[in-house]
């Protein structure tokens, strides 16, 4: 990793084979090469990065997880993209490219997956490991990342994901309802095996056009046996592989600083300071007032303050914010609980017109998707789940607004969790139903001398390669 120094301060900075074979070469990515692979001295690079002093970035949701299988939000994964990497990563194109994995194949019939990693990649340097240095990641750090997936410990969004692997769902199935580990006969997932220290193949049962995409999202990422807590408790001081590592972690701040050793060559900011976990007011006045330099995903309250109504910045903060033409939407959804047995106002929301709810195009589109016959309107109460996400709230309030035109009143409940009394929630849980599809802008609000701060394709795909700051402003 590598910084230029100019009139400006930068922040750090298919081939398908043909024939007869029976496997069918894709990817070759070993482009990224280490930087001491590159001829550049630690001393050298050292010696750039003194020059650079820190980027500070605002998050409105609270990062309660560094665990790649407990992440639940936007501002999570993207904490977690920057620490670790999985076996594949999106570019700034929109294609998947090698991460740990260097180079794959892909039977002819999609089923089978055969993997190379790239030599020579070790994990952040850590007091758990023997000698305090990152040893070389292995396949078999993969296969139990995989294992522990499909555990009855962790959420199961992560084996949702993966449930097309060969022999998953057994192993996940027998992981959740054999409680005493002992009385468990399958050890293992069939198939994802390892032949060797550098190859490790992955079989599917059924073919998924998007497996390579999963293998890229941060709940895939991979980490470390050493990493995980004694208690089996969820990870909560990292070790990845990542372009960043954690330095320092506080109640509303975490400090990311750069990996030197990292595959890729990238130009970054040397350290990168993240709050979270504020009351939106208040990580807007520590932006209007100088103690942060961007806000990322700004939420839907911003999004009106500092823009008109087509997204572009407002012209009272021309002169002294920025904001990226946004092309990446997020999903904030509303989910019906049929066990609420509140049928009459699910039926409600589908057969309403469109008018229910109308954003502004700088909010991006409010979709309906029940689609029963309404009935008439029985209970007057909405109980919906908890949240804290500055804009899933915003959704609600607004829900609450028309409602009570109705005389339906909404009850935001104490507790995360969906019971039957719980009419809606925004997070995802067993037999929901979705109703409300809001796709929200992934905006970036900045000052005006920083530049580069990118959302690639994915609201947790965040990237710092070339971000600028000038000394001009």
């Amino acid at each position: 990793m590598k910084l230029r120094i100019s009139t400006i301060i930068v922040v750090a900075g298919l081939f398908l084979a043909c024939g007869t074979s029976a496997e069918v070469t894709i990817i070759d990515d070993s482009s990224g090469i280490l930087p001491s692979e590159n001829g550049e001295s630690q001393e050298n690079r050292t010696a750039i990065q003194d020059d650079f002093t820190v980027l500070k970035i605002g998050e409105g949701n609270k990062i309660r997880t560094l665990d790649p299988l407990f992440g639940a939000s936007s501002s999570e994964f993207r904490i977690l993209s920057l620490v670790y990497d999985g076996l594949t990563r999106l570019s700034e194109s929109g294609e998947i490219q090698g991460a740990l994995a260097k180079k794959w194949t892909v039977s002819r019939d999609s089923l089978r997956y055969t993997f190379t990693l790239r030599d020579n990649v070790f994990y952040h340097s850590d007091s758990r490991f023997a000698s305090g240095i990152g040893r070389q990641v292995t396949p078999e750090d993969i296969i139990v990342n995989f294992e522990r997936m499909a555990s009855i410990l962790v959420p199961d969004n992560a084996a949702d994901m993966f449930s097309n692997i060969q022999g998953f769902n057994a192993f996940h199935s027998e992981q959740t309802h054999i409680k005493i580990p002992s009385d468990r006969t399958i050890k293992s997932i069939e198939g994802i095996t390892s032949s060797n220290d550098s190859t490790l193949v992955i079989q599917l049962a059924k073919k998924d056009n998007t497996f390579l995409e999963k293998l890229a999202h941060p709940v895939a990422s991979i980490y470390p046996k050493e990493s995980l807590p004694i208690d089996k408790s969820p990870i909560s001081n990292p070790i990845g592989t990542g372009v960043y590592y954690l330095a320092q972690k506080r109640d509303n701040l975490l400090i990311l600083a750069s990996n030197d050793d990292h595959f890729l060559n990238q130009e970054i900011p040397i350290r990168i300071d993240v709050t979270h976990g504020k009351k939106e007011s208040e990580l807007f006045q520590d932006f209007a007032k100088g103690e942060l330099d961007a806000l990322v995903e700004i939420s839907a309250g911003t999004i009106l303050q500092v823009t008109d109504t087509t997204g572009s910045i407002d012209p009272n903060y021309k002169s002294v914010f920025t904001i990226n033409d946004s092309t990446v939407y997020n999903e904030v959804n509303l989910f019906y609980n049929p066990d609420s047995e509140n049928t009459s106002l699910y039926s409600f929301f589908g057969n309403s017109n469109r008018a229910l709810i109308s954003f502004e195009p700088a909010l991006g589109e409010v979709m309906m998707n029940s689609q029963q016959q309404q009935d008439s309107l029985v209970k007057n109460t909405a109980y919906i789940a908890y949240t804290e996400n500055p804009d899933e709230v915003f959704l609600i309030d607004t829900i609450a607004q028309k409602l009570s035109s109705e005389g339906i009143n909404v009850v935001m409940s104490s507790s995360y969790a969906v019971t039957g009394d719980v009419t809606f929630s925004s997070a995802y849980f067993p037999n929901a139903r979705p109703t409300i599809v809001w796709k929200k802008p992934v905006y970036v609000l900045s000052k005006t001398n920083i530049s580069g701060i990118k959302i690639i394709h994915e609201p947790w795909n965040i990237s710092f390669d070339g971000v600028n700051i000038s000394i001009n402003n």
